[in-house]
């Protein structure tokens, strides 16, 4: 079973009907080994920076370009 996790129903059900999920249940959509389900807003955001490299938490003309060895993401804070 594979879990696909939408930022909203709108785009869980657009996402299930491709993957051919179209069973529904409490929460989420279920079918052709996927399960399809949603949260109410973005989760996660790409890496910061000084995430990678803590000299790049400070802009510097030096430092540019920053650019890792592979991009990453991570949840996002609740303030």
């Amino acid at each position: 079973m594979i879990v696909c996790i939408a930022e909203k129903p709108s785009v869980a059900r657009e996402i299930a009907t491709v993957l051919g999920a179209t069973r529904r249940l409490d929460g989420y959509l279920e079918g052709n080994g996927y399960q399809v389900t949603w949260t109410f807003g973005h989760f996660c955001q790409l890496k910061e920076p000084d995430d990678y490299q803590p000299e790049w938490k400070r802009w510097n003309l030096h430092n540019l370009p920053m650019i890792p060895d592979t991009f990453g993401i991570k949840l996002m804070r609740r303030d």
